[in-house]
Parts: C-alpha cells; structure tokens; sequence
C-alpha cells in the first residue's frame, strides 16, 4: 500500500460525540505520490443550531451554515471526492472517522477505509513536545497553519506535517508509516420516544412550522432521529420560538 497515496481529511463538528453531534465542515486533500492533485471543501448545515462554544473555537455560525449542504448531501459529495481510495491521513484521525462512519451508517451507507495518523506519529517520534496537538506538532515544523480550526486548513496543515515526519522518520521506521484498518464502532443512539416525537409535531403545529418544510431544510427525517437529537431540535424550537401556551389544547 503507498503511504503517498491518500486523502487528507478534518472535520468540525457540532461537539464530540458523533451520535447526537453533526457535522458542519468537511475539508479534505488528496494526495498522490506526495503531490496535492485535488481538493474539497464545504461548510454544513446541521439540524442543530451551532453553539457559542464550537463559534469560539471554530469562527462558524448559524449564519455561515445557512446556505450550506445538509449533512446527507455533504456526506455524498465527499464519497465521491474519495472515490476509490482506500486510505485516510488526519490528527487524531479517530475522531474525525468516526463522525464519517456515523454519517454511513445513518445513511445505510458501507464505510470502511485504512488510517494513517499525525497524532499517533508524534506520540512515537516527537516525545519531546509537552503537547501533541497540531498546532504543538505544526509549529515544531515550521509550517504555518493560516486558519486553525478550519477544515480544510487543518487538514492541510496535517498533511505537510506527516511529509516533515515521513521525511525524518520513515526510512529507518518504515512500519509506523503503514496505514492500518480503522477500527470504530458507533456507540447506537436511543431512538426518538413516541412522547418526543408527539411534544416535536405539536410544537411544530402550535408554531405553524410546515413539518415536512422544517425537515428538508434540515436535511434529516422526523423518523430517524435519535433521542439525543430530537431534544436538541425541541430545545432549539423553543429557544426560537417559544413553548407552547397551556391555553393551548
């Protein structure tokens, strides 16, 4: 297997968990005989409004996401951007993959794919640093990282990092260069309770939310909702909008 041959990938998510947490951006880079040959980039709507926290952290917002591809949509972009390839590269490479292989299987999609990543790299080669961070591994190299968390530089930054460890490295240590099949299992959600889903339609009604509108612009469906994820819906409702009045019946 080439250890030049793969994409670059880096993800920013609503949180952490990929159960309940949703995807707002997907920068990735493909790599061929250590040559960028192309590129993907998109922000994502997620059904969940984007919290100060990950704004903080991230620069994104509601309003960056407006317009953006739902989850579903961005997912299927990015299947076709990887195509045939077979390995992935990131930082912390885990967390990322298992936010792709939870947008798979909500989507009854097979995902399966080989990893190489930076974080375990440092760990082995760079004892040194007090952090492994990117942004720690990164300026050890020099190499400037002009947007940090943002996805596509992230990933970016990633893969100029694995060439500068590759470089000092991978001769004398070939085998912790090997891409190695990912092994994450996604933890099942609790589906959405009769109750949510009753207190959700009412909610929706009392409102005067068009249903099937306020899903589509979602990108998700009212019947595969997790219980986590509906009460975040129900919460961003209310926070919007309002609960619903005890005159109403």
């Amino acid at each position: 297997m080439n250890v030049d041959s793969f994409i670059a990938v880096d993800l920013e998510t609503t949180g952490l968990q990929p159960q309940k947490d949703f995807i707002i951006e997907i920068g990735a880079l493909k790599y061929v005989d250590g040559e960028c040959v192309e590129t993907f980039s998109t922000l994502v709507k997620p059904p969940i409004s984007i919290s100060r926290n990950i704004y903080d952290i991230t620069g994104i917002d509601d309003e960056m996401v407006a317009d953006a591809p739902a989850v579903s949509d961005a997912f299927m972009d990015f299947l076709k951007f990887v195509g045939n390839e077979t390995t992935l590269l990131g930082h912390n490479l885990r967390f990322d993959y298992s936010f792709l292989k939870a947008s798979a299987e909500k989507m009854g999609l097979p995902f399966q794919k080989y990893g190489l990543d930076t974080l375990t790299l440092a760990r082995k080669f760079l004892p040194q640093l007090a952090k492994k961070n990117l942004e720690t591994v990164s300026r050890f190299y020099d190499v400037i990282n002009p947007r940090a968390h943002r996805a596509f530089e992230d990933a970016e930054t990633t893969a100029k990092v694995y060439f500068k460890i590759l470089e000092e490295f991978g001769t004398e240590n070939p085998e912790h260069f090997v891409p190695k099949e990912m092994q994450v299992k996604i933890k099942k959600s609790e589906p959405m309770t009769a109750r949510q889903k009753n207190y959700l339609l009412d909610l929706l009604k009392y409102h005067k939310i068009q249903v099937e509108a306020f899903f589509d612009e979602k990108g998700v469906s009212i019947e595969t909702l997790t219980k986590s994820q509906a009460s975040k819906i129900i919460d961003g409702i209310i926070l919007q909008y309002g609960r619903i009045s005890r005159r109403y019946s």
